[in-house]
């Protein structure tokens, strides 16, 4: 069987895609970084409930075939616990890319209307970000199957290492409902990280790979920021760009004033240093 550390990709080595706005490009040239958002503040209203709803699936299988021991009543608690999850917010933080670098129902979705840009990054810079901020990589499952091998991986993990520390645990002081909780959130990185790359069907079109933190606990935690979402304050983490040009060239979506926009941008380029190649998505999308 595979194992966890294959869920994830040691490297990229294909060009991954961000669809944001000029207003974001901004940002990022001034702050020299770009910004991973909390989880729980995705577009997909089922990040995590999703993933979380396969994992009671898959345990549930097991639990009705497995015999009523000490395991069994641990796959319980991890039912229960990882129910806990879907309603909570978490401080693990995503940033999204894509195999696709113009693609219309991106330019809708995820950029400010007529002031997108689908910004290249380099496998190489990708590669770099990860390993200068311990993120991780990891292309998202769609399928339904794959998913539910992934959870089975990750559980395997769990038990096995169960098995291990079980004879030297002490739960004599423990809620016997949630006994094992402590063993569980020994492992809330490994779980949130396999959470963070099952993604519904229906977003299987976007193509999405993610570079995903550890789970930051504690809300004091200096690494920890926020910004005015649409509707309430998001919380992010910046992961530094390093050295100039950060992406390996700009694609600007669909646009009222196409040629002055890209007069703007390609004057923005040449002053910050910031890219070396702009195109026009050339998508005939008009809105205004």
């Amino acid at each position: 069987m595979r194992t966890i550390d294959t869920i994830f990709s040691s490297e990229v080595n294909v060009p991954l895609y961000h669809y944001t706005g000029i207003g974001s490009l901004l940002g990022m040239a001034n702050c020299k970084s770009v910004w991973a958002s909390s989880i729980s503040y995705m577009n997909d209203s089922k990040e995590i409930v999703h993933a979380c709803e396969t994992v009671e699936n898959v345990l549930r299988a097991r639990i009705v075939f497995g015999q009523k021991d000490e395991e069994h009543r641990f796959l319980e608690q991890l039912i229960e616990w990882t129910k806990s999850c879907s309603k909570v917010a978490h401080t693990m933080f995503v940033f999204s890319l894509s195999e696709k670098p113009s693609l219309l129902s991106q330019w809708r979705s995820y950029t400010p209307h007529g002031k997108g840009v689908s910004l290249e990054f380099s496998p190489n810079k990708v590669n770099e970000i990860a390993r200068f901020t311990g993120m991780r990589i990891a292309k998202c499952v769609y399928d339904d199957r794959e998913q539910e091998e992934i959870i089975s991986i990750l559980v395997e993990k769990l038990l096995v290492n169960f098995r291990q520390e079980l004879p030297a645990m002490d739960i004599t002081d423990k809620p016997p409902s949630q006994c094992y909780y402590d063993f569980i959130n020994q492992y809330t990185s490994d779980i949130y990280q396999v959470l963070a790359i099952i993604k519904h069907g229906a977003f299987e079109e976007e193509c999405e790979w993610r570079l995903i933190s550890p789970h930051i606990p504690k809300f004091g935690d200096p690494r920890l920021k926020f910004r005015e979402g649409a509707s309430m304050l998001v919380p992010y983490i910046e992961l530094p760009l390093g050295d100039k040009p950060f992406f390996r060239k700009i694609i600007l979506g669909p646009s009222q004033h196409q040629n002055l926009n890209m007069s703007g941008l390609s004057m923005f380029m040449s002053n910050q240093g910031i890219s070396n190649e702009l195109l026009n998505c050339q998508i005939p999308y008009r809105e205004w």
